[in-house]
């Protein structure tokens, strides 16, 4: 079986600093691109931004994480890098203490996440940003193998080896392209 890829950017609107969920996205997205199984890795394209895993159930883990980092990387400490204003140089320290990348398995046309798993954008700016996600899918078309198993079984439920043996011993061309479209079918990959 051959493995495909595809290469998608994500767009995200943020509200501000806090959290964007991004699994039901992206699990539509996989599905579109008619791939069943593989490796999503994901990107976030910014330096004020991460990517994280977690908590899908209880908003209260996510509103403790983000006062953690604000008391962890305080806005009022004085920055050298303030050219954004006072949330600038915070956020790009919040961004290096947390992942920009991510790499996730997919199977049946959906991310492999466990129960209380969730993937968001992790805005950390204070204003609303339009953020980019690079979506990089490799895996298998299962579903490209299963319409050749289909043409195969078709194939095979019509084809008569022995109708050669009716039209006189002469394969007309509908003959051979069966014959082909058989061998094909039945090649690996």
């Amino acid at each position: 079986m051959a493995l495909h890829q595809v290469l998608h950017q994500l767009s995200v609107d943020t509200t501000g600093r806090g959290f964007v969920r991004l699994d039901g996205r992206l699990n539509t997205w996989i599905r579109s691109t008619g791939m069943d199984q593989g490796v999503l890795h994901l990107t976030c394209l910014h330096t004020s931004a991460s990517l994280t895993i977690n908590e899908n159930a209880d908003p209260r883990v996510l509103v403790d994480l983000d006062a953690w980092m604000a008391d962890a990387v305080p806005e009022s400490r004085v920055y050298r890098h303030d050219d954004e204003g006072p949330d600038d140089m915070p956020a790009h320290i919040r961004t290096a203490l947390t992942s920009q990348t991510l790499s996730l398995s997919v199977n049946n046309a959906r991310l492999l996440l466990g129960t209380w798993q969730a993937i968001y954008l992790w805005e950390h700016r204070s204003a609303p940003h339009r953020r980019q996600i690079a979506c990089h899918l490799q895996g298998e078309m299962v579903e490209a193998q299963r319409q050749s198993q289909r043409l195969n079984e078709a194939i095979q439920a019509r084809h008569n080896p022995e109708a050669w043996a009716t039209d006189g011993g002469v394969e007309t061309n509908v003959d051979l392209l069966v014959d082909r479209l058989h061998d094909i079918a039945d090649q690996p990959g």
